[in-house]
């Protein structure tokens, strides 16, 4: 198993906890926000959108850009 195999295990960890997480909100009482609420609360604030904006540049430049 070679380095690249490890960061893709690790990101699909990630994913597959958000996915939980998310199932979790929608799906029982617990006082997790959903995604949707999540995302609707950092857009408030200016730094909020520019830390989603880098993110989202990050992920752009790491998965897509070849």
């Amino acid at each position: 198993m070679n380095s690249h195999d490890v960061t893709v295990t690790g990101f699909l960890v990630l994913l597959a906890g958000v996915i939980g997480t998310e199932v979790t909100a929608r799906k029982t009482r617990a006082q997790v926000p959903t995604i949707s609420r999540l995302f609707t609360r950092i857009m408030r604030t200016r730094t909020g959108r520019v830390g989603v904006l880098v993110a989202w540049a990050w992920v752009g430049l790491h998965f897509f850009a070849k």
